[in-house]
């Protein structure tokens, strides 16, 4: 196997010459250091066996809890909380930053220099990738699949390359997978992340997560959640959320907002990644046995609309209202479709006399995008931002 960006099919999955590094050295922008003060997670202290696993701290936690008092009119509901992951870390923030402290650690530990993933051409994954896979030393390369252009796509494209992320296209869905697979086979010195950065291990990010909010609880911080409100594709936050929620004992339902078609993201495939979830974190404590409470999770697919990336009328009147409850431009993949779901729970009579929290999965950090980063693009995925932004 030879090494990424090199060998006669180069050109075909749109590798990034070497004649591009110096302008991507010349654009791409320093990363903040130190990446977080050194801590050890709250789940290691809790199952010591743990400890075991590779870490490296990115997340500056804990994360604020706060009254979601902004869009009270909006929800119909002045009692809402919610959970400020998108402060996680002021390198960029959202729901990837507590994975990575262990998913790529684990690539560190092997020896291994680069990274490769696949996300969409607005993907936040790709660009936490990019900027935490640099600033740890770590080469990244992603295979992006079209979705339809809004301006945080074309930033989020701008952003990824400034970032020295080298980005092959992928085309569509089927596309990107079958050039992910090539791109495996001639990979060398290369760790995978899957889509979305769903994987067991990672998700004991959101175990970790969960035991953060049980401590801001009982310190009187905010009321234990009946229900947590999120954005669902992969499901990997909803995964450690629910397992962490296990272990503890707590009788929580997550309502895990729909972002990709039923044929991605349905009961079956969340319900797979939370069972091998929970299943690693009982590898880890045999001594629990039955619980109490069996916390539970349901699925909303009214926001969804079109599929994945596709924006919606309710979706971009909801974009003023992540405004105002963030200080950051919202987005119509998760950020604005999450808010509203968690719209329709708030007008469910089912939920009307329970403590709802909706965790905020979008970074309120923007990282550079100057428009010299274009150079640095494959031609196919340049060609993208010329197009006529829908949302």
């Amino acid at each position: 196997m030879g090494e990424l960006g090199s060998g006669p099919g180069a050109a075909a999955v749109g590798v990034v010459r070497p004649a591009h590094e110096r302008a991507r050295r010349a654009v791409a922008s320093p990363c903040p250091a130190p990446l977080a003060p050194a801590r050890e997670p709250l789940l290691f202290a809790e199952l010591p066996a743990l400890r075991t696993l590779p870490f490296q701290p990115l997340a500056h936690l804990p994360t604020p809890v706060e009254p979601a008092l902004a869009c009270a009119a909006y929800l119909g509901r002045d009692d809402v909380w919610m959970k400020r992951d998108d402060l996680v870390s002021p390198l960029y923030g959202g729901n990837k930053v507590r994975r990575y402290e262990l998913l790529l650690a684990a690539a560190l530990a092997t020896g291994r220099r680069r990274v490769l993933t696949v996300g969409g051409t607005g993907s936040t994954q790709v660009t936490a990738t990019a900027l935490f896979g640099r600033a740890l030393g770590l080469g990244v390369r992603a295979v992006a699949f079209e979705q339809p252009l809004t301006r945080f796509v074309r930033r989020a494209l701008l952003a990824n390359a400034a970032a020295a992320a080298e980005l092959v296209p992928g085309g569509g869905y089927f596309g990107a997978f079958a050039r992910t697979v090539l791109e495996l086979l001639r990979a060398r010195d290369t760790s995978f992340v899957a889509p979305g950065a769903s994987s067991p291990l990672a998700n004991l990010g959101y175990v970790d997560a969960l035991f953060e909010l049980d401590l801001q609880v009982r310190a009187g911080l905010v009321p234990r959640p009946d229900v947590i409100v999120l954005p669902t594709g992969s499901a990997g936050t909803l995964a450690g959320l629910l397992a962490g929620a296990w272990y503890l004992d707590w009788p929580l339902e997550i309502v895990g907002v729909a972002v990709a078609t039923r044929a991605a993201c349905n009961r079956a495939t969340v319900g797979l990644v939370a069972w091998r979830t929970r299943r690693l974190l009982a590898r880890h404590a045999p001594a629990l046995g039955r619980r109490r409470h069996a916390p539970c999770f349901r699925l909303f697919h009214g926001a969804l609309g079109r599929g994945y990336g596709h924006p919606t009328p309710d979706a971009v009147a909801a974009l003023p209202e992540i405004e105002r409850l963030t200080g950051a431009p919202g987005e119509v993949t998760y950020s604005a479709k999450a808010l509203v779901g968690a719209r329709a729970v708030c007008r469910d009579p089912r939920y009307r006399r329970k403590h709802i929290l909706l965790w905020n999965t979008l970074s309120s950090t923007l990282p550079p995008a100057p428009e010299s980063a274009r150079a640095l693009l494959p031609p196919a995925l340049a060609r993208l931002l010329d197009g006529e932004p829908v949302a």
